[in-house]
């Protein structure tokens, strides 16, 4: 009679703590993950971390659209993103919520809101309003108005079309929060049906959390409608995951939700056992409102066990907790279960005294349902005085009222208690009438036990068939087991001789074929860039100086007269390559995307390049191009066009940066000094005009190329100084060193040359 205030007490806190909307979610900010996980816990405590990261922190204009931005708030903590502002306003309106300052909350979520619309973040404004109608529902109870709200939020929805995870997770919130609204309207099947619409995601989710947080919601549904053996069900498959994974918390949630269920199956142990666990957890943490509900609900077993001792000391337990959250309807009902609790103690005068003091209180506090419970109360302690028209009169106000909230357990205590009045006073006839009244409706409850103990055979007698079952196909299976273990071993003995045969008549080719693909294994990881496929600057550093040597000793050759014909087909023409987009794009794309655009991009150079040309990866966004050149005079815009033509054509339905900066020279350098440029000082000339080519490009916002070209008399001590740099720039103020470019001002070129 006096539990079930404390049922829907319960029923409330599991809808908030087991719903999916308030996940546990990993934040930037150490301290929103601390607040975060003490919000149901320790309400308090996170509302005070919560405003503290607020008042402490500056909010950055900065969104979050990188890697660098997202983990801001962690780098630096005088500074908070809007994302991590609108988490904190999140965290802080669902404190003050389960502080029961629910305008308060409703406040901080409009603050969140105008954050996510001013900084244009669509998914966090749906989570915030999904948020903001669960609240507000859990306020006014008002399904059609949360039902329209969520319509409104999946039109919001449908028009942001994204498939990635942060989307589906919205798209099950949704989904998981019209199944609560219609589980709590009575509609259990639509309940069911949307519960098992966001199975999905959560099988995809991967996530012990999420796995926990929706069986335990769906055994909370079925408690509520009174499918018990299906709740226990999802509600062990809950107990055994967070154990498995050591979640205290939502282990202690579990033990509650098993708690109320075995309480209402009346497997009172099995109840006491739960909930003591879940008191274990919460009595760790100071002032939780967790704990006070369970408490209360402890002392109702012990009272139906008669253990009223036991019962007064979790009362007063629960009170002292009820005291510090201030909720006037708990204590007040405590104050009836105490008054109970000694009038079943034989103690009326404390009896007498709580009930009085609850009384006081529902004077402030317009609570029909403990009212009559009062009245009860009242007419118990004068029929022990032995006061029947007190007995009559009390228990005929408490029948009225439990009449009209529909309160079975209040009327068939009423009827009890009118029975005895009217017997106590000697009017039988009318203690006959009401004894039926009560026997009809002992009856009724009576039915009601007996089909849970019906179900708890049924489920018990499931579980031993099972069991039988199971111990049969495990002893089967243990035969075979060794059965197979024995085939195993000699099939394993013949296969091993056989194998060591077959081993040493191929060992020799075996090692060699090993070897030799581990050595093309190591070429190819060795000479080719990790990421795009191409040559890599370690291969240019082998190959480079060696043909370059060749190359220089065949000119000498000639030049002295040893060889008849200048070797022309050895000429070469080097292009240093300048792409902004592979610098660029890790940033736009992400990470997956520029790994797979950057090997793409290798392949599609690869199939253009044809021999003897060759092309190196020199660097992240740097490409050098190498190709003969038997024709001095060769115009370098015609190769400058066709490099450029290559980036058009890569991908060209993708949005890419397509311009690009080349610096070119060719080699020998020197005309009449064939060696007096190696193949580093060969590579530093086209570095410094390839600087000077993207100098231009970002001048000009368009692709540019400098070709530096020695004229024929052009003598090797001109650049024999030691810092090719240093003397490229003296020869192109001597005018030993032409710069020809696609920018006409040559001036304008060598003033930049000269700041390179």
């Amino acid at each position: 009679m006096l539990n079930v205030r404390w049922e829907r007490i319960i029923g409330i806190l599991l809808l908030i703590v087991s719903s999916p909307l308030l996940a546990s979610t990993i934040y930037s900010s150490a301290v929103l993950n601390e607040a975060n996980s003490l919000v149901e816990v320790v309400p308090k405590q996170a509302k005070k971390l919560a405003a503290n990261y607020l008042a402490q922190r500056t909010l950055s204009d900065k969104t979050e659209k990188s890697p660098s931005a997202i983990s801001r708030d962690e780098t630096d903590s005088r500074t908070r993103t809007p994302g991590g502002t609108i988490d904190a306003l999140r965290i802080l309106a669902r404190a003050e919520f389960n502080l029961g300052s629910q305008e308060s909350a409703l406040r901080h979520l409009a603050e969140a809101k105008e954050i996510a619309t001013n900084y244009k973040l669509p998914y966090l404004q749906i989570d915030i309003d999904l948020l903001e109608t669960r609240l507000a529902w859990s306020i006014d109870k008002d399904a059609i108005a949360a039902r329209k709200k969520i319509e409104k939020l999946e039109q919001s929805y449908s028009q942001i079309n994204n498939t990635q995870l942060v989307a589906r997770g919205l798209r099950y919130k949704m989904t998981m929060l019209k199944a609560d609204i219609a589980s709590a309207e009575g509609e259990v099947d639509v309940a069911n049906k949307l519960y098992l619409e966001a199975k999905p995601y959560v099988d995809n989710a991967k996530s012990t959390h999420t796995l926990i947080e929706y069986h335990t919601t769906v055994g909370k549904h079925l408690l509520q409608n009174k499918k018990y053996n299906r709740a226990l069900s999802e509600l062990l498959i809950s107990y055994w995951k967070a154990i498995e994974t050591d979640s205290a918390l939502q282990l202690a949630q579990v033990n509650r939700i098993l708690g109320q269920l075995f309480y209402e199956r009346r497997v009172l142990d099995k109840a006491n056992n739960h909930f003591s666990q879940a008191a274990d957890f919460y009595d760790n943490y100071q002032s939780s409102p967790m704990l006070a509900p369970i408490l209360k609900r402890m002392g109702d077993i012990y009272y139906h066990q008669n253990k009223y001792n036991l019962a007064l000391v979790h009362y007063f337990n629960a009170m002292d907790h009820e005291r510090m959250q201030n909720n006037i309807e708990s204590v007040i009902e405590i104050r009836i279960s105490l008054a109970a609790t000694y009038l079943q103690l034989v103690d009326y005068t404390l009896a007498e005294q709580y009930l009085n003091r609850a009384e006081e209180l529902l004077e402030y506090a317009s609570i029909p349902r403990l009212e009559a419970y009062a009245y009860l109360l009242e007419a118990g302690l004068a029929r022990h005085k032995r006061e029947s028209d007190k007995v009559l009169e009390n228990a005929q106000k408490a029948l009225e009222i439990a009449q009209k909230e529909q309160d079975i357990s209040t009327q068939k205590a009423a009827y009890q208690l009118l029975y005895l009045g009217y017997e106590q006073s000697g009017q039988y006839k009318l203690a006959l009438e009401y004894l039926l009244f009560y026997n009809s409706l002992a009856t009724i409850e009576q039915q009601e036990l007996d089909m849970i103990s019906e179900d708890a055979f049924r489920q018990q007698k499931d579980f031993v068939e099972q069991s039988l079952h199971l111990s049969g196909q495990k002893e089967e299976l243990e035969q075979t087991h060794a059965e197979y273990r024995k085939f195993q071993k000699i099939t394993l003995t013949l296969f091993v001789l056989s194998a060591l045969l077959f081993m040493f008549l191929l060992r020799r080719g075996h090692v060699i074929n090993v070897q030799k693909d581990e050595l093309d294994t190591l070429n190819e990881d060795l000479y080719t860039h990790s990421r795009s496929g191409l040559k890599n600057l370690r291969m240019l550093n082998a190959k480079l100086p060696a043909s370059l040597e060749e190359s220089s000793h065949k000119f000498e050759k000639w030049h002295v007269g040893e060889l008849i014909h200048e070797p022309l087909n050895d000429r070469l023409r080097f292009v240093m390559i300048d792409v902004p987009f592979l610098r660029n794009m890790y940033l736009q794309h992400g990470y997956q995307e520029g790994l797979k655009l950057e090997r793409a991009f290798g392949e599609f150079l690869q199939q253009r390049v044809e021999h003897p040309a060759r092309i190196y990866h020199f660097s992240d966004a740097n490409l050098l191009y190498i190709e003969p050149n038997s024709e001095r005079n060769t115009d370098p815009e015609q190769l400058f066009e066709k490099i450029q033509q290559w980036i058009m054509e890569f991908e060209p339905e993708r949005i890419l940066n397509r311009i690009i900066r080349i610096g070119m020279a060719d080699y020998p350098f020197l005309p009449r000094a064939y060696t007096a440029v190696n193949d580093k000082e060969l590579i530093d000339v086209l570095l410094m005009s390839t600087s000077t080519a993207r100098t231009l490009s970002m001048k000009e916002h368009c692709s540019q190329w400098v070709y530096l070209k020695a004229i024929d008399n052009a003598p090797a001590a001109s650049l024999a100084t030691g810092n090719i740099r240093k003397a490229c720039k003296h020869s192109i103020n001597q005018g030993l060193i032409k710069v020809h470019s696609s920018f006409k001002n040559e001036d304008s070129i060598k003033k930049l040359l000269k700041d390179e």
